[in-house]
């Protein structure tokens, strides 16, 4: 498509991504937690699991379930069994002889038995543990109630952990597994779990795996293309944790991946507060000048205490701290360790490897653009060259999008660029932008639907800023 074509098709695009945006954060993001309503995708597991939690009384869960769930291998419904498939392996189970809804023989033939699924398991009984810990401990819970056996002082720490809100991390699977977990063995949670649960359904009766308001909000925010910007600011300050600390959503465990994307959406509203946070994740920075997703704690969310680093390092949680530095002109000897990391990191072929994501050039891109910025030009471009490689491949909308705006930035990838936004609307018929499933939950792949928009609204914007050369 030419020039004179490709204009008006941006322009429609681009308009058209700024009022879903908009409608989006109108309808779901709210500084209320009476008023919020998560915008990642409906989760079978998720809701399954919620479902039983709630003594199976939900006509429209049952209804969802029925339709979407019902006789449907579980891995044709955006799961992956890839990074945390002990975890994917332990709710799989707990579906069918917690939950008794049957696994299809697809799963059946991947599934190890469940003293294996044990083994992979790593269930640690301190304190000082990060995400994993309550998840852990209810699939422990559970494998016991599986077995005959009994596990009180599981029991216990678990019961511990529920949050006054009624949740386990703010997280709709988590939660389910304890509030099943303790049912099982006729314990009552200290805190209403159900209205909690109540509160998180969607109105077609499913329940996304988490809510994920936190990320949402960041990437409206930042894109600064939606007239509820204070609103997005007021949710943001709303879902800080008294230390300066945020999670996905507002009550779940510190992230340091969430904390950067806020820390950088703030910068321009509140930079006294973003600051502040910046120097939290400059204090968890790894000795490899890395940084990790989730620092360890001690404590119950929102009043815990963040104790040590994240295990380990990921290039794209590393790049979005930086990109916080930067946005908050922090860009001392952290930052360039920082880069330093990234550069270790970049692979022969020139991408870099992501973490939290189902697809590598998530991180390419967003690397790429980062070192560009700040005079990195030959692995930029060494990252470019890997980028042209995959416009041979399969792309969704997202990839096209990224891939769009890292060949806009120089005039040597035109040709590249102009590939990418035909691929695009080859997919985007009629202005839909549909879901990507791309983001990596412990249960599955989960769809941002804010995130999508915001991704297209930013690089389409930035396509009709330029001279379109």
């Amino acid at each position: 498509m030419g020039k004179n074509e490709l204009l008006p098709e941006i322009k429609r695009i681009y308009d058209h991504a700024r009022q879903e945006l908009t409608f989006l954060v109108e309808q779901n993001i709210s500084p209320r937690i009476e008023g919020r309503c998560s915008t990642l995708s409906s989760h079978p597991v998720a809701t399954i699991l919620a479902h039983t939690a709630l003594g199976r009384t939900s006509e429209r869960a049952h209804r969802w379930i029925e339709q979407h769930a019902r006789g449907l291998p579980l891995t044709e419904v955006h799961t992956t069994f890839s990074g945390s498939s002990s975890l994917m392996f332990a709710c799989f189970e707990i579906l069918e002889d917690v939950c008794d809804f049957p696994i299809r023989a697809q799963v059946q033939e991947k599934m190890p038995s469940l003293d294996e699924i044990e083994k992979q398991l790593d269930y640690s009984c301190s304190y000082d543990d990060c995400y994993t810990l309550p998840l852990h401990l209810a699939c422990a819970a559970l494998f016991c109630t599986i077995k005959g056996e009994k596990m009180p002082q599981i029991l216990r720490m678990l019961g511990d952990l529920q949050q006054e809100d009624g949740s386990w991390t703010d997280d709709t699977t988590i939660t389910a597994l304890s509030a099943i977990a303790l049912r099982e063995e006729g314990i009552e949670p200290a805190h209403n779990v159900q209205e909690w649960l109540k509160r998180e359904q969607l109105p077609d009766g499913s329940w996304a795996a988490a809510n994920g308001e936190v990320w949402e909000a960041s990437y409206a925010l930042r894109t600064r293309e939606t007239a509820l910007q204070w609103r997005l600011v007021e949710t943001l300050k709303e879902c800080m944790h008294p230390n300066c600390w945020w999670g996905f959503s507002r009550f779940a465990v510190p992230d340091i991946d969430d904390t950067a994307m806020a820390c950088y959406a703030l910068a321009p509203y509140e930079p006294r507060l973003a600051s502040t946070a910046c120097k939290n994740l400059g204090a968890l920075q790894h000795e490899n000048g890395g940084w990790g997703a989730f620092p360890q704690i001690t404590g119950v969310v929102p009043r815990e205490s963040v104790v040590r680093r994240a295990r380990t390092s990921d290039n794209d949680v590393t790049c979005h701290v930086l990109e916080a530095l930067e946005q908050n002109k922090m860009c001392g000897p952290g930052f360039e360790k920082g880069i330093s990391y990234l550069l270790e990191a970049q692979e022969k072929d020139g991408h870099w490897t992501t973490t939290w994501w189902n697809s590598n050039i998530y991180a390419t891109v967003e690397i790429a653009l980062l070192l560009g910025r700040n005079g990195y030009l030959d692995p930029a471009f060494h990252a470019l060259e890997w980028l042209e490689n995959q416009l041979e491949g399969e792309l969704n909308i997202v990839e096209c999008t990224l891939l769009a705006r890292a060949f806009s930035e120089y005039s040597d990838f035109v040709e590249c660029r102009n590939r990418a936004l035909d691929r695009f609307l080859a997919q985007c018929h009629s202005a839909s932008f549909g879901p990507t499933f791309d983001g990596v939950h412990f249960v599955g792949l989960i769809d941002y639907g804010i995130h999508r928009r915001a991704l297209i609204v930013s690089a389409f914007r930035s396509l009709l800023k330029r001279s379109w050369d």
